[in-house]
């Protein structure tokens, strides 16, 4: 749905059928805003609120200036180039208006954007080619934003390319602008399915680009060690081909829209400063059909396209004493004849489905019904049984959407709904009478709300314990329709579990180990998402949908007679559990094995020692040296950082030898006190500085010896 600055709707029949029958509140305040306003109306989502801000993109942050957008993405084949759908009227996003069921009072807009409507790009349109690599989505937000706001202008037509789609490599013959956005995973490593890409464009396999103009958007975590470095590398690779740089990076943390809204006006603004050539001029077909078969083959097995795998066993691998114990399950699923492979490193994504009883819970808070029809996110994955345009509310909420933690948006339009008297009255499943306005919680609650929209500290700080479920109530009596509760809930992503067994052990099973997480918030009882799904609602026999996580950066050396170190506690130990599996199971009798160091830690050993008696045996044959750390046995907690430092000088003995050097788990705390003890024991053998041992793990890291997979 483009931007219109500027351009004043007409009030048609869809606009009083809204207003007669007293639906949502967005209509409500767009009405009222035109009576004080009557120079520029709002198709964007803070149009819909009270307070005037300029145009800009979901997800922004919140003070002036900072602002959300449109709602195509969240429908399939929402990004549909010459989009006819109307912004003043919502029945046109449904996904029967774009499959020939006509609304039966369509707006005189409604007919005329149907009208303007392109099957593809006219010749005389300029082409400009967006490319995106994402894990989670926001870069191709961020892409998909970057091209409604070129569409506005009339005279271009974006080329809309997900890096995932290009495995091979992309002709860049008659590229005339490249604009990129794309994330950068854990460690520093490219998106999982846009990696193919992301190395070929590395490694200097696209040629001579001297004829592009590019710009580039790094999104990355600087919680991370290796902030944006996906991004920086593909803006370095552009210039070193020769391509000329439109505007400078931008490296995001997080999600940051102020600096996205920034790169994106300049980009915009530089683009139209250009002299580009148009579709006739260079030649290219713009016939609807021209690219239909661009990258179109059967696609493989992935995040997007999960396979089904069947649950064939879960273990709990700790002993329950207490009712606050945590349990870590081992579950093995079957890969069948998918023909999916993996290697040691790899991770399993697994997609959750959220608890019924949390789903009922929210369903009942909205105000809704559970078997209400709603729209399939677009985003939502393969379930190989056909597309569906529609699904239950129940289904739906258990599937596709994060009702843990929403967009700031939902905020937004809730503070707005206590500040509009038409909606006094209206609870969320509870009686109205039981809220009041002039004191007591429920003004406590309101004050509360209003008050995370004050900044961007404030409003981490009221999401941080919440619910969207908690929110909801926290906003009572004001009350949103289904539809814009939903427009306000994030995806629900998969989770990512470090594979814990050896493909040799059985090509076609994979094992992994997960801990159960539980907490409490707000005096109340949670549960992870998809860890308690694990260990409490999935049956052997039951079947998931999962896909490998490629992770290439983290592999055992090339020769099984290089040592290894190994430091995992906790969960941390899976990838290494398949480490050692791989490595026995290899080895072949007479052959060189190199050395391998385990350190492992958890509470106690008779209650979360993780594949123990495995650990023990290994370590009595002398296949392995097994350094635990059992934090609760004694008065004062030991951890592995401290079996590191006790055998400092077997450490350096094998680092000299050539050895690999692995961290799996906490980044938080556990990774980075183990950086720092193996900083202190390098320093105490070279000169002393921390300057020298901070460029000798730097050249380890350079050299794939020092490797880390952590996860806050």
């Amino acid at each position: 749905m483009p931007f219109y600055d500027g351009w004043i709707p007409k009030w048609g029949s869809a606009y009083w059928r809204w207003t007669v029958a007293s639906v949502p509140i967005a209509w409500y305040l767009v009405s009222r805003r035109r009576r004080a306003d009557t120079t520029q109306d709002r198709t964007d989502f803070d149009g819909f609120l009270k307070a005037v801000e300029p145009v800009g993109s979901t997800g922004s942050q919140l003070k002036p200036g900072k602002m959300s957008g449109p709602i195509d993405a969240f429908y399939k084949d929402a990004g549909i180039q010459g989009d006819s759908r109307n912004p003043l009227d919502f029945d046109s996003f449904l996904l029967s208006s774009r499959t020939g069921v006509k609304s039966q009072a369509e707006s005189p807009n409604t007919q005329r954007l149907a009208e303007m409507r392109h099957p593809g790009p006219s010749p005389d349109m300029k082409p400009v080619t967006i490319l995106y690599g994402t894990e989670y989505g926001f870069s191709k937000e961020i892409a998909e934003k970057l091209c409604q706001q070129l569409q506005t202008s009339g005279s271009f037509w974006p080329l809309l390319e997900n890096m995932a789609d290009h495995p091979q490599g992309y002709d860049f013959s008659k590229t005339q602008v490249a604009l990129v956005a794309c994330s950068t995973q854990g460690d520093g490593v490219p998106p999982t399915e846009s990696r193919d890409f992301c190395e070929w464009l590395f490694s200097g396999k696209a040629g001579t680009l001297g004829h592009i103009k590019f710009a580039v958007c790094a999104l990355g975590d600087k919680s991370y060690t290796h902030f944006c470095r996906c991004g920086k590398l593909l803006d370095v690779a552009f210039e070193t081909a020769g391509a000329q740089r439109l505007v400078d990076r931008v490296d995001v943390n997080k999600e940051d829209w102020t600096a996205v809204d920034m790169w994106l006006a300049a980009v915009v603004q530089a683009v139209k400063d250009l002299r580009l050539q148009s579709f006739g001029d260079l030649g290219l077909a713009t016939s609807p059909s021209a690219g239909a078969e661009k990258g179109h083959g059967p696609k493989k097995w992935g995040k997007s396209r999960p396979f089904w795998g069947t649950v064939l066993a879960l273990e709990s691998l700790c002993v329950l004493k207490n009712a606050d114990d945590k349990n870590t399950v081992r579950m093995e699923v079957d890969l069948g004849n998918s023909g999916i492979t993996y290697l040691p490193g790899d991770a399993l994504g697994l997609y959750p489905s959220n608890d019924i009883k949390a789903v009922e819970e929210l369903i009942r808070v909205m105000g809704a019904s559970a078997s209400d029809q709603v729209p399939v996110p677009s985003w939502h994955y393969d379930e190989g049984e056909g597309t569906r345009d529609k699904m239950t509310l129940a289904e739906v909420l258990a599937k596709c959407y994060d009702i843990r933690s929403p967009k700031p948006e939902l905020l937004k339009l809730l503070v707005s709904a206590l500040d509009t008297d038409e909606h006094a009255g209206n609870g969320y499943g509870s009686s109205a009478s039981t809220y009041t306005t002039n004191g007591g919680i429920p003004a406590a609650r309101h004050q509360q709300l209003r008050c995370a929209l004050s900044d961007t500290a404030a409003m981490d700080q009221y999401l941080a314990p919440r619910h969207v479920v908690d929110i909801l109530e926290d906003a009572g009596p004001g009350r949103l329709t289904v539809t814009q509760v939903l427009l306000c809930l994030r995806q629900l992503q998969p989770r990512l579990y470090s594979i814990s067994s050896s493909p040799l052990e059985d090509p076609c099973r994979v094992q992994v180990t997960v801990a159960e997480v539980k907490y409490e918030s707000l005096d109340k009882a949670r549960v992870g998402v998809c860890s308690t799904m694990i260990s409490e609602r999935l049956q052997v026999g039951v079947r998931v949908p999962v896909y490998v996580h490629k992770n290439p950066d983290f592999r055992l050396p090339s020769s099984s007679s290089t040592p290894i170190i190994m430091v995992g506690p906790g969960t941390g130990l899976a990838p290494f559990r398949s480490f050692i599996m791989q490595r026995l199971t290899e080895h072949r009798p007479g052959e060189s094995l190199g050395r391998m160091l385990l350190y492992f830690g958890c509470r106690r050993r008779d209650q979360d020692y993780l594949y123990g008696k495995a650990l023990e045996e290994w370590a009595a044959d002398n296949k392995i040296t097994l350094f635990t750390a059992f934090s609760r046995e004694q008065k004062e907690k030991v951890y592995v950082q401290n079996r590191l430092a006790e055998s400092a000088d077997l450490v350096w003995e094998l680092l000299q030898q050539g050895g690999h050097f692995y961290v799996c788990g906490d980044a938080g705390s556990m990774a980075g006190a183990v950086e720092q003890t193996l900083l202190q024991l390098i320093s105490e053998r070279l000169d002393g500085s921390r300057e020298a041992a901070g460029a000798y793990l730097q050249a380890l890291s350079d050299a794939g010896r020092y490797q880390r997979d952590v996860w806050y």
